[in-house]
Order: C-alpha cells, then structure tokens, then sequence
C-alpha cells in the first residue's frame, strides 16, 4: 500500500502524466465551446459544462488507479520490444533464455558465504543440480567450454575465504540449457559483491553483445540486474535507475530484437511499483 502510495503521488508530480490526460478534456471543452457558438443551448450550458467537467474527473482517477497499479510496461527501444514486468524468472517457459548473475568466478558453492541460497543464481542451482555430482558436471562443462574460456582474464586467483580461482571477463555468458549465466559481480577479498557505476555499464554492454550472439532470435528474460548488489560503490543503486541504465547501455550496444523475439525484464512488483513509468515513455522517444 505505501508503494503504491508513493507511486501515486509520483504520478501526479509528472507533467507528461498531465499532458496525456489534458487531451481528451480539452478536446472536449473546445468541441462543446465550438457548438455552442453557432447554436443556442444558452439553457443547457452549465449542464454540459458540469458533465464533461465530472466526466474529466473520472477519467483522471481512472487514469491514476490504472498507471499507480501497471504491472507491465511495453517500451521500443529503436525498433527492439522491451517489456518491463513482476514475475517469476523461473517460471517462463524453455523456449524463451533466461538470465542467471553469477560472480565473475562463476562461483557454485552455495553454501551462505560464497553464494546464499536465497539469492537467484543460488535458487538455480539448488533447483537444477541438487546433487554434488551434478554441481560438478556443471562446473566441468564451464571448464571445457571454449567460448567461456576465452573470457578468462586470470586463472590463478587467491582468494581468502575459498571460492573458484578463475576470474571471467564482466558480462561474459556461459549458456546452459535455456539459461544465460552471467558474470556480474566483482567480488572482493571478503567475497563481498560490488561495483562502481562504469564497471555496471561496462559490463552490461558486455552482456548484451554476448546475448546478441547466442539468443538465436528467441525471447531473451532478464532479472534487474544490480538489485542484488548492496555495495555500488559510486552510484544510488534504486531500482528505476538500474532500470534507466540497463535501457541506455542496451540502447547503446546497437542490438535489434525482431519480431516475434524481445526482452523481457522481470522486477520485483515491489521494485516494479516504484519504476517512473513517464520517464521510461520519454527516454523511448528521445533517449536518456
């Protein structure tokens, strides 16, 4: 409820949120005042000036309930579909890649101090490869992979507290089955995720490169990426600015998604409540 509160009062803040609205008002008020000047309705003048007066109001709280509660936004980013939604990344179907953020180890130990279970790429794992036998025939594949190995940027890092010792290139995908898993976060010496504002744009041009060689034309989903991360060292990590910047570096890259393919961002409806959907209809206009 205090979400959609502060989405609502968000709204009404928004001049293009006025705009949009004015048009059919005013459309109507210059056709009533249009008529009115060629013939004599002198006796039902306030009457049609009161109704479209209350007819305006409520479609301005129509307007406001409808935007304040949207759980889906459909934006053209230069021709590619981009739809921003809340859901559930696992429960889209398998003719449709989803993305994982792994660290930049492609760590796989979930153990609460490399990776925590409740996290995303922790979730996978526990649902995909339970078994020990089959975590390591994940981490074989990657080992054997060609593609990802040349992603390697060093094989023999120490780290304190245990973990992989290769460290991959930011934004790098190692495709398993219908998932992209990405090398996202830097994690430093107390295996902590961060990243500064230029290693998150980097990396995400990085990513969508990647994701326009390997998607084959199929529907690509992808989590906020970011949200995860609690130590952005140089920026305010709020969720419609992580949006803003996924937009801009995805703009940026060149890459088309053509019909019937898209992408589709899956938020939190909590963080999806607090997206700025006039500002996202400007930056597809005119950009960020």
């Amino acid at each position: 409820m205090k979400k959609r509160l502060q989405k609502t009062i968000g709204l009404i803040t928004e001049l293009d949120f006025w705009k949009t609205w004015w048009l059919l008002p005013s459309f109507l008020f210059s056709i009533a005042a249009l008529v009115l000047t060629f013939f004599e309705f002198t006796q039902y003048k306030r009457t049609i000036f009161f109704a479209i007066s209350v007819f305006s109001l409520l479609t301005l709280l129509v307007k406001i309930i409808k935007e304040s509660g949207q759980k889906k936004i459909p934006l053209n980013i230069d021709g590619s579909e981009v739809v921003i939604e809340s859901g559930d990344l696992f429960s889209y179907p398998r003719n449709m890649y989803k993305v994982i953020a792994f660290n930049e180890y492609f760590d796989t130990q979930v153990d609460n101090k490399i990776i925590s279970e409740n996290t995303l790429n922790g979730k996978y794992i526990k649902k995909y490869y339970p078994e020990e036998e089959q975590l390591q025939e994940l981490d074989n594949r990657m080992i054997e992979d060609p593609r990802i190995q040349g992603k390697i940027i060093n094989s023999n890092v120490s780290r304190r507290y245990g973990g992989k010792t290769v460290k991959y290139e930011l934004g790098s995908i190692f495709k398993d089955k219908d998932y992209f898993l990405v090398a996202f976060s830097k994690f430093d010496q107390d295996n902590k995720a961060n990243l500064k504002l230029n290693e998150y744009a980097n990396c995400l041009i990085h990513f969508w490169n990647e994701v326009n060689t390997l998607y084959g034309q199929q529907t690509v989903v992808v989590p906020l990426l970011g949200s995860g991360i609690t130590r952005h060292k140089d920026f305010n990590a709020k969720p419609h600015d992580l949006l803003e910047v996924m937009l801009w570096t995805f703009k940026i890259s060149k890459v088309k998604f053509r019909e019937p393919s898209k992408i589709i961002i899956v938020m939190l409806e909590n963080n999806l409540k607090e997206v700025n959907y006039y500002r996202l209809k400007e930056f597809e206009k005119s950009g960020l």
